[in-house]
Formats: C-alpha cells, structure tokens, sequence
C-alpha cells in the first residue's frame, strides 16, 4: 500500500518485498525491524518472511522510510528501511483470544494476557499459530507442497523505572516447518539428484532489551541490546547462528541553532554449519565482528529551512571501512506545504554467501549442473541517491505526498560462468563453474506519489501511484548466469493502488482494496500484468468482540506474482481466497 515498496508473493511462505526495485526473494537492498531489533538475514542478505508471524494485534503501528537511511540504520538501509513497532505492555492488559480460517489461510489463531504487575510496571505475554494450505502450479492441476505450520510465542515487558528512565524488555520464540521444493545432489558418486520437498525446518528465539533515559538538562539517552539465536535445516544443511547486537544512541541539548545527536553500534554473527554435497560453507565455523559510529546535526537555518547533515563510519569484518554519508534541506513555506531534497550514500554489506558458499545445483532451464564459488574478495555494493520531495496538504480533507529519486549503483554483486569445474570426485561431467563479484552497474529513477482524501468522519480513501526505470551497464558478451534482464524485469515498471475504508455505522465496517501490477520478466518466464481486489466485512457486535470475513484475490481464480526458480524450482500461482475470523477481548 505504500508507493515505491514492491510486494510479491512467491508461493504460500515466501515473499519477495523491496523498495525502489530490486526486488527478489533475498531482496538486500531493505533494512527490516522489530522494534528496533533487526531481522535482515546475514546469511543471504534479505528478509525470510515466512518466519516472521508476530500477533498482528500486538502491532502498533509499521514505520516505512523510503530512500536510503544509513548514516542512521548502517549498513543494508540502501533502498528504504522498514520498523515494525509493537504494541507497549501497558496498552495491552486483560486478555484476547482470536482464531480463524479460510480455503488458503486453512486455520489460525492465538492468545493473548497483559497484567500489571506495580503502578508503574507491565507485563504480557501472547501465543499464536498458523497453519497454510499449499499454492498450485502453473497449470493449475496440482500443488507446489508448499504448506506448513508456525508456532510464535512473545513476552514483553514494560517498567517506568523513575521519571526519566524507561526499560522495555522482550522475549520471542517461533517454531516453523515450511514445505517445499528443492534441488539437491543426493549421492556422492555416480552424483545424482532428485527434486524434493527438503524444506525449511527451525527455531529462532530472540531476546532484547531497551533502556531510555532523558535528563533535565535535554540529554536523550537510548541503549538497546538484543541476542537471536538460530537453528534450522535449510534445504539439506543445518546452520546454527548466534548474533548479538549493541546500539547506543545519544541526542544532546539543543545549541544555538544545532540539534545534534551521535551514536555507537556492535554487532558479532558467530554461526556454525553442517555441510553437504549440495550446499555448504567454507570455513564451516566463522564469526563476524562490526563495529560503527554515526554524527547527525539538525541546523535550523530559519524558521522555514533546515538542513540536516549527517554520517556513519563502520568497519566490518568482510570489507573493513565504509562511510554512508547524508545530506537533507527541508523547506517549510507555509503551514500547508513541505518541500524537500537529499543527497545520500549507502552499502550493502556482502553476506555469508558470497564470502563462503559453495553450491552444486541445476542451472535454471537447462539441463546442466552448475557449481558455485565463492568469492572471499566481495566489498560492498555503492549508492548515490538523489531525492526530491514535495507534501502538500491541500485542505483539511486532501493531502498529497511526491517523491522522486535518482539512483546510481556501483559495485553491484553479478555472477557469470568462468569454467568447467574439473579436479573434484563428484564433479559431473559438463558442471560449470559460477563465481560471484562486483561486476556491474546500474542506474535507476523514478515518481511515488500518495493521495489521502477523507470523505467524511466514516470514510477514508487512499491511492498511490508508483513508476520505476532501469539502466544496467555491464558488459553482455560475458557468460552471466542470470543477469541480462535481472533488474528492468524483475520489478514492475507502474504500480496502482487504491483503497476505500468505509464505517458503515458503528458497528459495521466495509474495506476495499484494489491494485494493478505491471508484468514481469523473470529467467525467460514471462509473469503477466494483473489487477485484482480484496474485500473485507467486518462486524463489532459488542465492544469486545469483532467478526469479519475476507476475501482476496477476488478477480481470477489464481495468478502468479514472482518466480525464483534457482531456489524454489517449482513456480507457483496465488488462489482466490476466503477466511473468517473472530476475536474477543476480555
């Protein structure tokens, strides 16, 4: 629903969600957050959406900044940061009960209780599960075994320790076991390989900690803390990962006409891995220690301009120093409008992959082995970004957001073919040799714009309008493994949405939600152009208990939105879908 964001839905657990391009199943332009708690996977260098099933009603609000943010978020703020903030213990005593299904989402449901536990301290504690019925094929005769089943279980707790100081501490375990495709190399010689449902099968647990402190004299003090720890089986190999993470933030009194605020960040990304013959890492055993300080001043110019300066220094294990500088003038000439322009810099810090990975699977319409390399040399992929920006708010009723950007990427990771893969006893005859490196160029650009018109006190009505251009330069004799046509297709050129939410009296309620996706070129499948619609009625017979039905998808029986198939060999379309859901507040 946001302009410039891209959503697709590859099958029924994995998603592909960028902004301003780029999009993929490990999409590692977009920063992602749990209340501040980062979830960008150091593995592949994007988000695995699937595992993420925080208790929609212990949301808050979902905070999305487009463009780059790294001098303030680090290393991956390239494209845009996303910050889900949930909900505080204090507005979530007494107890929820919820539960749900659907022909998709084929049961769901969950538990939530909140005490008080002093005036000034409380606690809650939520469980939820959901259980997905499989996508269907391109045919649409059979399914892609792509069902499964997840299990989340979250405490938090909230204290006001003095009347400067606030301590929020939350725990967070989830178990999933999602089917679904995978090719694997099964026997070490004669080497043979089948497709199979090899998975994804895990438990993640977390546990952060955030302390805020304000002073009298206008210091603003934030230190967060927060250890994940991770053990799973993905496709035929098993990872366990610790990661800790320390983030320390400190905004001075306000001087003359200077706001400044600066902070520290750690990190170390210990992980372990079991390898195979078709997937592993070399070294089995590494561990990553980051390291960065950040110095941002908000000058105000006048009472109409302000200019904001800023810049982070990190060093990482993998590329040693890098610096993500930015530059933002706001200009405020009347109450009802707000222009701006920024100039920023930002990386994306190579992963585990690139660095360690070696992969021995089919390559992608073809029937020939593919053995990948890693390239321990990986540094970071650049961008400049330039931004302008114009909020006008039209009258009381109507308000307009535009944006737009040009963006210019140096470094960008590309892998090609360098040879036949000779010397090694499971070496099948004709296995091509992939390596991975900074290999190319691109240039982007394009428009966002969002309107917000309330019609009344009860209805509401939203569009956006979003429209993206490419310009890759990389040299297309070389042998590319994928790349030729990655990033003008694989994100729509024009995106359109439109929403209508509609209180029909007090109880009642009626949402619309409709969207038009432009068609996609994914490895030499052509995924088609779509508009579709969701519906949603939803029922509060009493203050504490809402009733609604959904359906999604409403315009075709299925469609497909994205492909990967060098991950996920079977393509899958989405399904019309209905569910119902209740829940009850006590």
């Amino acid at each position: 629903m946001v302009p410039g964001l891209n959503v697709a839905k590859i099958n029924a657990w994995n998603w592909a969600i960028s902004a301003r391009g780029f999009n993929d199943l490990y999409a590692n332009k977009l920063q992602v957050m749990i209340d501040g708690r980062s979830i960008y996977d150091p593995l592949v260098s994007g988000v695995y959406w699937g595992q993420q099933n925080q208790t929609l009603q212990d949301i808050e609000r979902i905070e999305v900044l487009r463009g780059p943010s790294g001098s303030l978020w680090g290393a991956n703020a390239v494209n845009g940061v996303i910050n889900i903030v949930t909900r505080s213990a204090a507005d979530t005593r007494g107890g929820l009960l919820y539960g749900g299904g659907g022909n998709e989402e084929r049961g769901f449901g969950g538990m939530r209780y909140g005490v008080k536990l002093s005036e000034s301290t409380f606690l809650r504690g939520t469980l939820n599960t959901i259980h997905r019925d499989a996508s269907i094929d391109l045919t649409g005769d059979q399914d892609t075994h792509d069902y499964g089943d997840t299990q989340n279980a979250n405490f938090r707790l909230d204290s006001q320790l003095s009347a400067d100081d606030q301590l929020m501490v939350e725990a967070n375990v989830s178990r999933f076991r999602q089917h679904g495709y995978f090719i694997g190399v099964t026997t070490d010689y004669p080497p043979s390989w089948r497709q199979d449902d090899f998975g994804r099968d895990g438990i993640i647990g977390s546990l952060q900690g955030s302390w805020k402190h304000q002073s009298d004299g206008g210091h603003q003090t934030n230190l967060n803390m927060s250890f994940t720890q991770t053990e799973w089986q993905l496709a035929m190999n098993e990872m366990s990962r610790s990661h800790y993470v320390l983030d320390f933030q400190h905004n001075l009194p306000s001087y003359l006409e200077h706001h400044l605020m600066w902070g520290l960040n750690y990190q170390t990304i210990h992980d372990t891995f079991d390898n195979t013959l078709t997937l592993g890492f070399e070294p089995e055993v590494f561990s990553q220690h980051n390291i960065g300080v950040f110095l941002q001043d908000q000058y105000d110019l006048s009472d109409e301009l302000i200019l904001t300066l800023g810049n982070r220094v990190e060093h990482f294990t993998y590329t040693g120093w890098e610096t993500e500088p930015h530059a933002r003038l706001l200009w405020t000439p009347n109450k009802r409008q707000k222009l701006w322009a920024a100039v920023s810099r930002a990386v994306v810090l190579p992963n585990r992959a690139q660095h360690s990975i070696r992969i021995l699977k089919p390559i992608p319409g073809r029937n020939t082995f593919f053995e990948a390399k890693a390239n321990p040399h990986m540094l970071t992929e650049n961008l400049v970004a330039y931004e302008l920006g114009w909020r006008w708010q039209m009258t009381d009723h109507l308000d307009i957001d535009t944006a737009l950007f040009y963006n210019i990427y140096d470094r960008m990771q590309g892998t090609k073919f360098s040879g036949t893969v000779t010397g090694t006893d499971h070496a099948i005859p004709g296995t091509l040799e992939a390596t991975v490196g900074n290999y190319r160029q691109a240039k982007s650009y394009g428009l966002e714009t969002s309107v917000n018109y309330r019609v009344n006190h009860d209805w509401r009505l939203q569009a956006s309008y979003t429209a993206n251009r490419f310009e890759i330069n990389y040299d297309q004799s070389e042998p590319w493994f994928r790349d030729p046509l990655t990033e003008q297709h694989f994100n729509p050129q024009h995106t359109l949405s439109l929403r209508s939410l509609f209180n029909v009296t007090n109880e009642i309620e009626i949402d619309a939600w409709a969207r038009y996706v432009d068609k996609l070129y994914i490895d030499q499948r052509t995924i088609p152009d779509y508009f579709t619609l969701d519906l949603r009625l939803g029922w509060h017979p009493d203050k504490d208990i809402e009733l609604s039905i959904s359906g999604q998808n409403l315009l075709d029986n299925q469609h497909p939105e994205f492909s990967d198939i060098l991950y996920i060999p079977v393509a899958s379309q989405i399904q019309r879908g209905y569910l119902a859901q209740i829940s009850w507040r006590f």
